[in-house]
């Protein structure tokens, strides 16, 4: 009986030919059109105080209709948000200045 397996090596590398060969070399409207959104389950994010287990809070002072940015106060500061992709669907806010996601 003749074996079917290919190297781990060999596995890989045709692997990254079919995806080289499906990746598209530049994108247009209807590219982006398609695009995932923001918020592909239609997650709600009212402004209000989110508390943890650890008994710490997060107090999302506003949200913006589009829901691209949100305003939180923790450990007494305030910070504006951007919201970015996540692979998941999730709802991710980030603040590049410092850091906190």
């Amino acid at each position: 009986m003749r074996s079917t397996r290919f190297p781990i090596a060999r596995l890989l590398s045709l692997a990254v030919a079919a995806a080289a060969v499906s990746l598209p070399l530049s994108t247009s409207a209807a590219d982006e059109a398609e695009a995932p959104s923001f918020n592909p389950h239609n997650f709600k994010f009212p402004a209000g105080v989110y508390r943890c287990e650890l008994n710490r809070s997060v107090d999302v002072e506003q949200v913006s209709p589009d829901m691209q940015s949100a305003v939180l106060r923790f450990d007494k500061k305030e910070y504006r948000m951007k919201a970015v992709l996540a692979r998941t669907g999730a709802l991710r806010y980030e603040d590049q200045q410092s850091g906190l996601v």
